[in-house]
């Protein structure tokens, strides 16, 4: 008999009404997970480890992925297959950073979670949670994300819809899994510093330079800026000056384009030559939730700024394009 773990961390998947709105809420996918594992032929024991502080996903951050990480690694030989129930607000950045994380992962990790709570009767979670248990019956390795009919891979997924069953786009996937080198060495969690200073700032037009370059005061030791369309951004002094004395300081700026899918070009119009000049890195179509979790990721790992520098660039987890590396 095969055995799942599933982990609830949390999300619209567990709430229940409350006082202040819907809110996670402990012991309520006990029975419904169990219903779920009759509908295999040979059905699967499913273990279900509830976290004691339920979370609603805007409230998770790199501390969670840690949390999430570690309790995988330290259960991979337990179990054929682990999904996790999560909420769908920050699904993408857990995702992303569970797949650099997870170092020599030899088996599947699902994420998955609902648009509407189990407890309705129009709920999409049991669709979901069939599809995710089905996924980590699979044999293969790697994060993915089971949502709305379609699986994922977990470093280029994007929530792409507030309101629809199918919330998940991969919009710069090719379709193709990446498949990994087979190893004897023990899966292990990389663990993050949640404590590290990153920070993502998205431009619009007619921000304040001004608040952006007091906010850019204090040095970083990384900025992912999603810029306007193949990576440029506006002829603004105060913003240019603030990017330049952070990369004196530093901090590693990755250029990350806003736009839903296509790449960075960085360079290619004048209106990036600023980021090539104090040596910007082009995330070439990464989703900005992948470029923050491998910067967290890579901090943790690499030896030296450098290594970060020459690491980021690479195709660790498939979250960029082949021709793009």
């Amino acid at each position: 008999m095969k055995r799942i773990l599933c982990l609830y961390t949390g999300g619209t998947i567990g709430c229940i009404p409350s006082p202040e709105g819907l809110a996670p809420a402990p012991g309520v996918l006990n029975d419904h997970i169990a219903d779920l594992a009759t509908h295999f032929t040979d059905a699967p024991q499913v273990e279900l480890l509830e976290y004691p502080q339920l979370l609603d996903s805007s409230s998770m951050g790199p501390a969670d992925w840690n949390r999430i990480g570690t309790d995988i690694a330290e259960r991979h030989a337990d179990y054929d297959g682990f999904v996790v129930l999560h909420g769908t607000d920050t699904l993408a950045y857990t995702a992303a950073a569970l797949s650099f994380q997870l170092e020599n992962l030899a088996k599947p990790v699902i994420l998955t979670g609902a648009q509407h709570p189990w407890f309705k009767a129009d709920s999409d979670a049991p669709a979901n949670v069939l599809a995710a248990l089905n996924s980590a019956l699979g044999g293969w390795s790697g994060v993915r994300v089971a949502f709305g009919g379609r699986l994922l891979p977990g470093t280029r997924v994007r929530k792409s819809d507030a309101d629809r069953r199918q919330a998940f786009t991969a919009p710069n996937w090719n379709g193709q899994w990446v498949g990994t080198t087979a190893t004897d060495a023990p899966v292990c969690c990389a663990v993050i510093q949640p404590e590290a200073h990153f920070i993502g700032i998205k431009l619009y037009p007619g921000f304040s330079c001004h608040w952006l370059a007091a906010a850019l005061a204090e040095p970083q030791q990384g900025i992912v800026l999603e810029t306007y369309g193949s990576g440029n951004i506006p002829d603004h002094a105060n913003l240019i000056t603030a990017l330049e004395r952070q990369a004196r300081a530093g901090a590693i700026i990755v250029n990350c384009t806003q736009c839903f899918s296509g790449h960075v070009q960085q360079g290619h119009y004048a209106a990036s030559n600023i980021l090539q000049r104090i040596q910007a890195l082009p995330a070439g179509d990464m989703t900005p939730e992948a470029a923050l979790a491998k910067l967290y990721y890579l901090h943790a790992t690499a030896a030296t700024p450098d290594e970060i520098r020459a690491d980021f660039v690479r195709n660790l987890r498939g979250e960029l394009s082949p021709n793009l590396c």
